[in-house]
């Protein structure tokens, strides 16, 4: 998972900020689609999170007009396993507004805020994994 975290940190940044510049109506439709797909599945199976997640996440890639950034999805199956672990634990954070936040600096196509909102979204998501897996204060070790 960390070096998921690791590899998520370097390329999604750069995704969401190439997906600003170049972006089509078809690519912010699918970011939307997405989007709307995780608010429904927020309240139901981790599943469905993980496979909307999993979505949104692939878009940026591919709105970068870019066919060898699109083949980034080899980052999928690890995302999704990550999602099933983080949203099958209560209370499980709304992600929407994180996602949001990218997915309205690529629509209104500014670069550095996109790039910024992501590497927020990953900080968040980094923090969520974290407060999962971790042991309880009891069981760790001084």
């Amino acid at each position: 998972m960390r070096d998921l975290a690791d590899v998520r940190s370097v390329s999604e940044p750069a995704a969401a900020h190439r997906a600003a510049l170049h972006r089509t109506e078809q690519d912010l439709h699918a970011l939307q689609t997405a989007l709307a797909a995780m608010a429904r599945a927020h309240t139901h199976s981790s599943a469905e999170a993980a496979e909307a997640d999993a979505s949104f996440h692939r878009a940026p890639f591919n709105a970068t007009g870019n066919d060898m950034l699109a083949r980034m999805d080899l980052l999928e199956p690890g995302l999704r396993v990550r999602d099933r672990v983080v949203h099958a634990h209560e209370p499980a954070d709304n992600p929407v507004p994180s996602h949001r936040a990218v997915l309205d600096a690529v629509r209104d196509q500014i670069p550095a805020r996109a790039e910024l909102a992501m590497l927020d979204l990953l900080a968040k998501a980094v923090h969520d994994l974290d407060q999962v897996t971790r042991a309880p204060d009891s069981a760790r070790r001084p």
